[in-house]
């Protein structure tokens, strides 16, 4: 089956997911980030000059932009926590040693620190703003949190081409709202986790399959989905 995900980054690991699943890849792209210099250089000093307890990368694509600006032997002083693996992937690639939080979700990451978060500073780099909730949570649990929006996500106006797709991906709720959809008609209507389905339902359109918030979590749900459907 053909599948569409909206994706920032990750193209090519996408497309050997979707063949280690029996699937193939076709990514679109219904928002773009814009890039806001002075925050990014605000939060590059202040991760350089240990500013900060942790850093907490939520995605790939702020991983991969702003991950190469920050010193490796940072990470030997301050924890750089990756949210799911292609996060973490991408920041061990460029040589930033990380930790790798475990449930694909923002809102886990206080739990996930536990009580060492308590009183400590917690710089995160933001794309967006996927869990506007996460600085709230932060403070409860008695830690700091110092977030920058360094990109902001603004929608591209193209009507996504959905030509012989037989399923469709998102992998964040402002991928959806911002999302120029033709008609959906027998297309599957995916959302890579939990926050981006409550989106979409909020928009009218409840999503067939949710995925763990993973890539890989989702097609294991989508294969599960269409055996259940055959039978």
């Amino acid at each position: 089956m053909l599948i569409a995900i909206t994706r920032h980054t990750g193209a090519l690991e996408d497309a050997v997911l979707c063949e280690k699943y029996n699937h193939k890849a076709k990514v679109v792209a219904p928002i773009k980030p814009v890039k806001n210099m002075e925050v990014i250089e605000s939060f590059v000093k202040a991760a350089n000059e240990e500013g900060f307890d942790a850093i907490f990368f939520p995605n790939a694509f702020v991983a991969e932009k702003l991950g190469p600006c920050i010193k490796p032997e940072l990470a030997s002083k301050v924890r750089i926590i990756a949210n799911g693996p292609q996060t973490a992937k991408v920041l061990h690639n460029i040589g930033l040693a990380a930790e790798m939080l475990p449930f694909f979700y923002s809102k886990d990451l206080v739990l996930y620190l536990d009580r060492w978060i308590r009183g400590k500073r917690i710089g995160i780099p933001r794309a967006g703003n996927t869990y506007p909730k996460l600085a709230d949570d932060i403070k409860h649990a008695g830690g700091i949190p110092v977030e920058y929006r360094c990109y902001d996500v603004e929608k591209t106006d193209e009507v996504m081409d959905l030509t012989g797709v037989g399923a469709i991906l998102f992998t964040s709720p402002m991928a959806f709202k911002l999302a120029k959809l033709p008609k959906m008609e027998n297309i599957i209507q995916m959302a890579i986790g939990e926050v981006t389905a409550n989106e979409m339902m909020y928009g009218g359109d409840a999503p067939a399959v949710i995925g763990d918030g993973s890539i890989e979590g989702t097609l294991k749900a989508l294969n599960a989905y269409l055996v259940t459907e055959s039978h």
